[in-house]
């Protein structure tokens, strides 16, 4: 499998899946200049990815990010143009400091609006934030 195939189908960038080959994550070798990855290795990473999910609580992150989730503010920009597509999301400061951590964590999407980047609560971290 390519590591297009293998980020779509753990849900994570291909960036993402290039590192875990690097790490030894999952088990995988280079051929060509490209990864080939072992689905099976690939399967477990995904089935631990999810258990760690489930884990997903405010006990379980630091202050610094269940913090970054209660600032999140409901639908909002300062551009008329890109409400409709933020309607129903909770919109993070532009200059989230360690984005690569609340992705790993599903705790935040990316959205593109007319050209401009949006970090927005995933669902799962709109879970966590009912919770608190």
């Amino acid at each position: 499998m390519n590591t297009t195939t293998a980020a779509a189908q753990a849900k994570v960038t291909v960036a993402t899946i290039r590192t875990w080959c690097r790490r030894g994550v999952i088990a995988a070798t280079k051929t060509a200049g490209k990864w080939v990855i072992d689905t099976a290795s690939l399967a477990r990473r995904i089935e631990i990815g999810a258990r760690r999910m489930a884990e997903l609580t405010t006990e379980t992150l630091s202050p610094k990010i269940l913090q970054g989730i209660r600032r999140a503010r409901y639908e909002y920009t300062t551009r008329n143009a890109d409400r409709p597509a933020l309607a129903g999301r909770y919109v993070l400061p532009g200059l989230l400091p360690g984005v690569a951590v609340w992705r790993e964590k599903g705790l935040v999407d990316d959205i593109q609006v007319n050209g401009r980047s949006y970090y927005v609560l995933s669902d799962r971290a709109v879970q966590v934030r009912a919770g608190l």
